[in-house]
């Protein structure tokens, strides 16, 4: 008898009792902005927007109540930043701002935020506040308000513009690892409470011909209809990084590209270098001997070269059918990766409305690391793995329109 009611007691607490459900990956767009002022820092499914060439952006909600902002989506660095309200005009904040005296959930760490980006710089404070994208919130996430945004911010000429940047690398990549500040960037706050089932997420930018669309990131997960075939993995690479080595860039290590033309195959080879898979660089920025040998072979000598760097080429080549293919080799077990870029879309085109400009879209640097920039993530799907610290990488779905050229005003 007693037994008896011992067991009805535990069976009822069992059954009422529901699990939560598991967390599943969410996806949210990017948006694509033309950006002429924004610049990143040297060495360089929430829907993406995606208007001209130059970045992919994501909007962000921070503050209680939500103050919303349009940022840089950037897989190159690893913090969150957006302008403060007290950054104005005169110290390079020319847009949208973050109101800290509106939001009772705000806090100050006191702990500086100094950053330089090629030629702008930022100098702000570390703060913790609540942040979202999409339907998903942290609570305490730490990003920076800066108060002084010298040549990083975009004037609010056209829709979207750039409030700041959310990186989407390792936490050691944020700029307080240097003084001995470290904090887990956005999406380790979703893994760590539970909104997402692995800490990862995969990225698809929209080609420069989808209008109105510029592409996706699924936060936990991937997006099996938004590439073809399987993906296949790559060991993410550690980095010397202040005397320390230590994952922080999403870092692979490259070997080849190949230029197929006319039913031959053409290879530029400088040896096996690590190259970085960055949303927040538009070109290619490749060793010298690689970016000439590719310039030569599609247009022999038929381009003008501005500071060795630049190079103006013939808008022919945007109803090019030649394939780039970019060789990445085998690594500890892992088997060699080939992927494809199409000659057409390392051309970026411009117009005032009356003449048309073309230019290729590499450049030729002093690295490594070496940058595989939108250029080429453009034609492929990329799986950012922390957990496994590996990238999946497959030939993306995109639409192949008539070609496109930017609006020149756009940049000016």
């Amino acid at each position: 008898m007693h037994l008896s009611l011992i067991s009805f007691s535990v069976g009822f607490l069992l059954f009422g009792v529901q699990a939560s459900p598991a967390p599943r990956p969410f996806s949210v767009p990017l948006k694509r902005g033309s950006t002429s002022s924004l610049v990143k820092r040297g060495v360089a499914s929430q829907s993406l927007w995606n208007e001209a060439p130059l970045t992919y952006l994501i909007d962000v909600n921070v503050g209680t109540p939500a103050q919303a902002f349009t940022v840089v989506f950037d897989t190159g660095s690893a913090d969150l930043w957006i302008p403060s309200a007290s950054c104005t005009v005169a110290t390079g904040c020319l847009g949208k701002t973050f109101d800290e005296t509106k939001s009772p959930t705000l806090k100050n760490l006191s702990i500086p935020f100094n950053i330089q980006y090629g030629s702008g710089y930022d100098n702000g404070t570390y703060v913790t506040d609540v942040v979202s994208i999409g339907n998903y919130t942290v609570s305490d996430q730490t990003l920076a308000l800066v108060y002084n945004a010298m040549k990083t911010t975009r004037p609010p000429k056209s829709t979207p513009y750039v409030d700041g940047i959310l990186g989407m690398a390792w936490d050691t990549g944020v700029y307080g690892s240097r003084h001995n500040f470290t904090y887990p960037p956005f999406i380790y706050g979703l893994y760590s409470t539970g909104q997402i089932p692995t800490m990862s997420f995969g990225m698809h930018l929209g080609n420069v011909y989808s209008k109105g669309y510029g592409g996706t990131v699924t936060f936990g997960g991937y997006d099996t209809t938004q590439f073809t075939g399987n993906l296949q993995y790559l060991p993410a690479q550690p980095e010397n990084y202040h005397d320390v080595i230590s994952f922080v860039h999403w870092t692979v290590l490259g070997q080849s590209f190949q230029l197929q033309q006319a039913g031959t195959t053409h290879e530029f080879e400088d040896g096996s270098a690590l190259v970085l898979l960055d949303s927040g660089t538009s070109l290619g920025l490749l060793p010298e001997s690689i970016v000439k040998g590719i310039l030569q072979d599609i247009v022999g000598g038929n381009f003008l070269s501005f500071d060795n760097t630049s190079y103006i080429v013939s808008c022919d080549l945007l109803n090019s059918t030649e394939m780039i293919n970019v060789v990445f080799p085998s690594v500890g077990g892992y088997a060699a990766v080939t992927l494809q870029t199409p000659v057409k879309d390392l051309i970026v085109g411009y117009t005032d409305g009356v003449t048309y400009t073309c230019e290729l879209g590499l450049a030729a640097v002093a690295g490594p690391p070496y940058i595989l920039g939108d250029v080429f993530l453009r034609s492929w799907y990329v799986y950012y793995d922390f957990t496994n610290k590996q990238v999946g990488l497959a030939q993306a779905v995109n639409s192949a329109d008539p070609p496109y050229y930017y609006n020149i005003s756009d940049f000016q």
